[in-house]
């Protein structure tokens, strides 16, 4: 029975089992609502059925029920006097009153409990699948919908837990007041009964329009997310466009949208509520006409018409929350879409340990396509990072080169051929054991919210603050050394409360505190001046000796601390061997190099690699 009520309450739709099962843990709250709720329903419909000997004595009626509970309740306190009579069966009142009220404030504290533990586990569940998903699923995702479902859809799922533990509540008290109803009078009962189909079937026939525009609504709210994370993220190129009243009116315009979406569920919700609530009206007044040409008593149609008044805030909750249920489908739909894991590539794993890059790392025939460019972003690659030497990665925009290293950081795993290292497969080791040996400094990999230390040590929490400053040090972020907190100064989110050459430097840093065996710069120093970077490319000359280094970067003073050089164009390895940074080679292989460079130097030409 409780598990059943949990599966009701959990997964209103049919739909959402993995909602469902993220409350597997609470199935047992279920039972323990219903339990409560019926318990208060019967001690109001007691405190309330005992208005019959009340009135019975206030009016010296004694047409009272024959038989059965009500009976029993209609000759409480018979054999003392009049007022004996009044003021034991008014405290019984005040007594089941009294419990009633303790009960519901219990229930109520226990609704909380549960709808904060119900909704954690749903925000701890989202967090859990998007940090466990492959990192291709970020790269086709639009990240409006991801922000909404977290900020937006992920709140309104937690929400409707108390609305659904309501109605479990509500539920409970309906079926008591229900047989209290039927023990009263069994033919006023009836008529409530089919009163309440009736509406009903009025209720029914707004739900699906509801469940339409839901789903509207939620598409709405992900393009006015859209142009939310664009009004931020993208302040810089709006102003230096010129764009900002034309962005104004898009949002403007976007958000009319959510306006008027949510309007049209609002007037068809807010329809149903006054329609429904007239026809309790009707339905009350009905009964009444009824009970008198039936020439039912004083005190039992009194006991009836306070009962059923008393069961009609229970329906309203039972009706309101169906049709907000109904409402809230394209929200759930959106965060089981989430949480379902069929539709999503998995994480790299391994089940190897990796000690130590000890050999080469060799692509073989390796072929990866994101399945949205028609062509793969790397096709058919074929090359060998020396161990110990630093490898250029040369190409235009597009050429592949980000996406090899994604693939060496296992963020993306081949459609096709191998990566091996020592002549064993990289993806038989442990993922955690081989990034832990891996660092990437680049231009666009963010720094986190927090100090200085903390995001050098991002990922090494345990480093210490010596080893801190010498990879600081040997990033040469000496303005670390001018801010009035050093070290414990906070860059602001993303690192934006400082410049692109200082977030740059500390990236390094956080790359060289890592002591890696491969180290990987992408475009790491295109935003530093000239000197800063010589004395970086410095520290790199006394550390290569322990690291395999691969380095992406359109300046001809960076790629010079290279031993080799690999040129992509279209996603295929076209030339392979010793570096040669002339400036005529890098123009033939399609690469947009600074030319701010000495160019006498001459190197051999690399070998031609024929595909």
């Amino acid at each position: 029975m409780k598990r059943l009520l949990a599966r009701k309450m959990l997964n209103p739709f049919g739909v959402n089992a993995n909602l469902a099962s993220l409350a597997r843990g609470y199935y047992w709250t279920a039972g323990v609502v219903m339990i409560l709720a019926m318990l208060i329903a019967l001690l109001e419909g007691v405190g309330v059925s005992l208005l019959i000997p009340l009135l019975s004595t206030l009016t010296n009626n004694s047409n009272s029920p024959s038989g059965g509970l009500f009976a029993i309740i209609s000759r409480i306190a018979e054999g003392h006097s009049r007022n004996e009579r009044l003021l034991i069966v008014s405290s019984l009142i005040l007594f089941f009153v009294t419990m009633k009220t303790v009960c519901q404030i219990t229930a109520n504290i226990f609704a909380a409990w549960v709808d904060g533990h119900v909704g954690q586990a749903i925000r701890s569940a989202l967090s859990e699948r998007l940090h466990a998903v492959g990192y291709s699923f970020f790269i086709v995702q639009d990240p409006a919908r991801l922000l909404n479902v977290l900020s937006t859809e992920s709140w309104k799922a937690s929400d409707a837990v108390r609305v659904l533990l309501t109605r479990i509540a509500a539920s409970g008290n309906v079926l008591v007041f229900g047989i209290l109803l039927l023990l009263v009078s069994w033919r006023l009962f009836f008529l409530v009964l089919l009163g309440g189909l009736l509406m009903r079937f009025v209720q029914t026939r707004t739900e699906a329009r509801l469940r339409a525009l839901s789903e509207r609504t939620v598409v709405t709210n992900q393009a006015l997310a859209d142009r939310m994370l664009f009004a931020i993220f993208g302040a810089r190129v709006i102003r230096l466009f010129n764009e900002q009243l034309p962005e104004h009116e898009r949002f403007r315009s976007t958000s009319d949208e959510v306006r008027r979406a949510i309007l049209r569920t609002e007037q068809v919700a807010g329809t149903q509520g006054p329609l429904l609530e007239a026809m309790h009206g009707y339905l009350f007044v009905f009964v009444l006409l009824v009970a008198i040409f039936t020439g039912s008593s004083l005190p039992v149609l009194a006991a009836f018409l306070v009962l059923m008044n008393r069961l009609q805030p229970h329906l309203r909750i039972l009706e309101q929350s169906a049709s907000g249920f109904a409402s809230a489908s394209g929200h759930f739909n959106e965060v089981e879409w989430l949480l379902d894991p069929r539709d999503k590539p998995v994480a790299p794993h391994g089940e190897q340990a990796f000690d130590g890059l000890t050999g080469d790392i060799v692509f073989n025939d390796v072929t990866f396509d994101y399945g949205m460019r028609g062509e793969p972003a790397v096709s058919g690659a074929c090359f060998t990072l020396v161990k110990g030497r630093a490898t250029a990665l040369i190409g235009p925009s597009g050429a592949g080169k980000s996406t090899v290293i994604n693939l060496l950081c296992r963020l993306l795993e081949p459609v096709s051929g191998t990566i091996t290292i020592g002549g064993q497969p990289l993806s038989c080791f442990k993922i955690a054991d081989w990034l832990n040996r891996v660092a990437v400094a680049g231009q666009d990999i963010d720094l986190i919210d927090g100090t200085i230390a903390e995001n050098i040590a991002y990922g090494r929490p345990d480093m210490s603050v010596a080893k801190i400053r010498d990879a600081a040090q040997a990033a040469h972020a000496t303005f670390i050394d001018q801010l009035p907190q050093g070290l414990a100064t906070l860059v602001g989110p993303r690192g934006l409360s400082l410049s692109g050459g200082q977030r740059q430097r500390i990236g390094i840093a956080r790359a060289l505190v890592r002591e890696p065996d491969l180290l990987i710069l992408d475009e790491a120093t295109n935003a530093v001046d000239q000197e800063t970077e010589s004395g970086i490319l410095d520290t790199l000359e006394r550390k290569r000796k322990d690291m395999t280094i691969v380095v992406v970067s359109h300046r001809m003073t960076t790629l010079a601390v290279c031993d080799d050089a690999i040129v992509f164009q279209g996603g295929r390895v076209v030339k392979t061997g010793p570096l040669t940074p002339t400036l005529e080679f890098y123009a033939a292989a399609g690469a947009d190099i600074d030319k701010g460079v000495d160019r006498s130097e001459t190197f051999a030409t690399p070998t031609s690699t024929e595909r």
